[in-house]
């Protein structure tokens, strides 16, 4: 890309974003309606993408955290509820979040390690809060 089309395609970026900033919510909802977009489903299909883009990240994270512990660092571990209270926590956020699934390696029971796993992915991913009063 030549240093003269990325100016340009940076002029219309801003003009765009300068547009966007200017439009009242309901504005930009009639703009949709008139292109025939449901406003709500290209937020929730935007809200999909988000979370597979994180959920990759987590894989990646994963896969990082292996190396290191075949080289002898562990990931950073923070502080956890209990597991009776990680285990509330699960559930409401399953409760609160109907789409949000999980599979597990064996067996019909988790062990607390992938309870623990768990939790720790569902905060990083923002589907928990990372502060407990309860603890």
């Amino acid at each position: 890309m030549s240093n003269e089309t990325r100016k340009t395609l940076d002029a219309i970026r801003a003009l765009a974003l300068k547009d966007l900033e200017a439009a009242s919510d309901e504005d930009i909802r009639a703009e949709f309606a008139a292109d025939g977009i449901d406003p709500d489903q290209l937020a929730c299909s935007i809200a999909v993408s988000l979370d597979e883009v994180l959920a990759a990240s987590l894989r990646q994270q994963a896969v990082a955290a292996k190396v290191a512990m075949q080289v002898g660092v562990g990931p950073k571990k923070s502080m956890r509820p209990t597991l009776d209270r990680i285990k509330e926590r699960i559930a409401q956020a399953f409760a609160a979040e109907p789409k949000l699934a999980t599979a597990f390696r064996e067996g019909s029971r988790q062990s607390d390690a992938d309870l623990e796993t768990l939790y720790d992915d569902l905060v990083l991913m923002g589907k928990i809060p990372d502060t407990d009063d309860g603890r």
